[in-house]
């Protein structure tokens, strides 16, 4: 561990972030410590991998249940998913999944496709400074595009090491976030809830989880999708 530098604690993230609530025009919103937001995938992941998808989905939700975490999915809103709604206005779309991303604590999703579907999502999170834990499946290389403040852990199959992850959570939830600096990297902290430790919380978690820690390979194949309708394009038809 470097050298810990404070940046904003928790009051004075409280009032950080009311700022930023009053100026998106969210000052209703009220953050649940219990409560995550679950990104997905949808609106041009292939057919054929959206089961897929769900099925980590609903794995992550049960791993969340058992840390007593309560999860907003997106992904079965019927009022804002691209794939059961297609009228809703974009600005309505963003309106309410950024709602519901500052109403939760905890930010964790798989990052499993190109298009990761939790983009604009997972910079709210990092903005807003909630706890954002994402998931990589070891097999699968993504981009190296990833938000910092950001805990990123890896796994070889997540059912299988679902109590792993929900031993995370639950470990999680014993601090309150904050921000500042590990030396001269900015850091996503944590001020314990039951002492006076502050710690990074991304190098704690790998510390206590090294076996879950995400390490970047290169040379890990990434999954290549095939466009079906390249005829939108003038240029091809």
């Amino acid at each position: 561990m470097g050298r810990i530098k404070v940046i904003m604690d928790p009051g004075q993230r409280e009032e950080y972030i009311n700022m930023l609530l009053e100026l998106d025009g969210l000052s209703h919103i009220k953050e649940d410590p219990l409560q995550a937001y679950t990104p997905i995938s949808l609106t041009s992941t292939p057919e054929e991998l959206k089961d897929i998808l769900k099925s980590r989905q609903s794995a992550l939700k049960s791993v969340l249940g058992k840390a007593g975490i309560k999860v907003y999915d997106p992904g079965t809103s019927k009022d804002y998913n691209p794939d059961l709604n297609l009228e809703a206005e974009p600005y309505e779309v963003y309106n309410n999944d950024s709602a519901r991303v500052l109403g939760s604590r905890f930010f964790s999703g798989h990052m499993l496709v190109p298009s990761t579907g939790q983009g604009n999502e997972a910079e709210k999170a990092k903005f807003y400074n909630r706890i954002s834990v994402t998931l990589m499946d070891k097999k699968v290389r993504v981009s190296r595009m990833q938000p910092i403040r950001a805990i990123y852990l890896q796994y070889e199959n997540f059912g299988e090491q679902a109590n792993d992850f929900a031993k995370v959570f639950e470990f999680l939830k014993g601090f309150d976030p904050g921000m500042g600096f590990n030396d001269e990297i900015p850091v996503l902290l944590g001020f314990e809830k039951s002492g006076k430790h502050i710690v990074d919380l991304e190098e704690t978690v790998y510390r206590e989880f090294p076996d879950l820690q995400y390490k970047y390979d290169g040379n890990t194949p990434i999954l290549k999708l095939r466009a079906e309708n390249p005829e939108l394009f003038y240029e091809l038809r």
